[in-house]
């Protein structure tokens, strides 16, 4: 079966729409959840934190890249803060324990 070329690139605008839309509706329901108090072991907060990231691999997909693209890219980024001392990681040392997660889970 013959697929459009047209139809596809017209299909893949219309799900990237979505996702930048669905992720942007994520980040708002965080916002409204965290507003009312909602604590970190809240169901519907890991639900909606889980959501963004997993829209966010999604989307980079539609965008071209390869999911070991975006996976590449926090590693350097965790590198780089970790090198730079980043308040978070100063702080509570949250990119190593980041980094260490990320390296166990390979």
């Amino acid at each position: 079966m013959k697929i459009d070329r047209g139809l596809e690139v017209t299909r893949n605008i219309k799900i990237i729409e979505w996702l930048k839309t669905e992720i942007l509706s994520s980040v708002s329901a965080l916002y409204d959840l965290m507003f009312k108090g909602a604590r970190s072991t809240d169901e519907t907060v890991q639900d909606v934190l889980a959501n963004i990231i997993m829209v966010t691999y999604l989307l980079s997909k539609r965008l071209g890249l390869k999911y070991s693209d975006i996976d590449n890219k926090i590693k350097e980024k965790i590198r780089v803060a970790i090198r730079e001392d980043h308040k978070v990681e100063k702080w509570y040392g949250d990119l190593t324990t980041l980094k260490e997660h990320i390296k166990a889970r390979e």
